[in-house]
């Protein structure tokens, strides 16, 4: 994979960030802790509004640190003719990096799901205490293990320049090793070569949607990159997520203390019915 050279290694890119924002920082008084925050042209116009919609409150959340925003509807209907039901917004959390003192923000990640199936999988964890169950690895397990469910994890690229091709070597040092074990690195090798081919800025919104038949499919604002169909693959990408060692904690806590919250609505809207 001719993309995946030196030059677009992460600390390659974190290094040049550094050295531009030392330059446009210079005679500046800052911390020596720098991250930059994500904010899309239509968010800039509705941060200059003093007071917000509520409707716009109603369809849309945000990732604490960056406020990124996350539809709580997802519809890909019109992308993927599979994904025929909309998916609704359980969380979102950050994967960054710290170098030379610094912490740079990579990109957020939010995972979607179908409520009701999700509570026919996880329902027995309702009585669990709220916040704790990104450390109950029972959970985990059953999340990562899952079929039969759509899931959806939205990234948004909140660090300027970074390549796509740098995403994929990251995604080669946990998932590769993985996928040639089990015997699967032709659909890991796939899907990551059709991911390289993206076209990276900040506030890309990229896709990676795994089917409740094993199919992944990754879409890069609204284009279908590469698709194939691997259980192993659907499992690999959530153990790197909500795994023993994944590779945001935030990310994890996020997506396993909003899917609880998710559980509770539907076990709460069973009870009414």
């Amino acid at each position: 994979m001719s993309f995946l050279k030196k030059k677009y290694s992460l600390t390659t890119a974190l290094a040049e960030k550094l050295r531009l924002t030392s330059l446009s920082s210079s005679g500046s008084k800052k911390g020596s802790v720098y991250a930059e925050e994500y904010v899309s042209d239509e968010e800039a116009s509705a941060r200059d509004s003093l007071s917000p919609s509520a409707d716009e409150d109603a369809k849309f959340k945000r990732e604490a640190k960056t406020k990124a925003r996350y539809p709580v509807e997802l519809d890909l209907s019109e992308v993927d003719g599979r994904l025929g039901t909309p998916l609704s917004f359980v969380g979102a959390g950050l994967r960054s990096e710290t170098f030379m003192t610094v912490e740079f923000w990579i990109y957020t990640i939010g995972l979607y799901v179908e409520p009701s199936k999700t509570f026919s999988a996880l329902g027995k964890y309702a009585g669990c205490e709220a916040g704790t169950l990104h450390g109950n690895r029972d959970f985990c397990e059953d999340l990562i293990a899952m079929k039969d469910v759509t899931r959806v994890l939205r990234f948004v690229i909140t660090l300027p320049g970074l390549k796509a091709g740098i995403v994929v070597s990251q995604f080669d040092k946990v998932l590769l090793p993985k996928m040639k074990k089990k015997g699967k690195e032709d659909n890991y090798r796939f899907i990551m070569e059709n991911m390289g081919k993206a076209k990276f800025k900040k506030g890309t919104k990229m896709l990676l949607t795994l089917g409740g038949d094993g199919t992944v499919t990754c879409i890069c604002d609204g284009e279908v990159l590469g698709s194939v169909t691997c259980q192993t693959l659907c499992r690999s990408i959530m153990e790197i997520y909500v795994g023993d060692s994944p590779v945001s904690e935030d990310i994890k806590e996020k997506i396993c203390n909003g899917l609880h919250a998710t559980v509770l609505q539907e076990e709460k809207k069973g009870e009414e019915e």
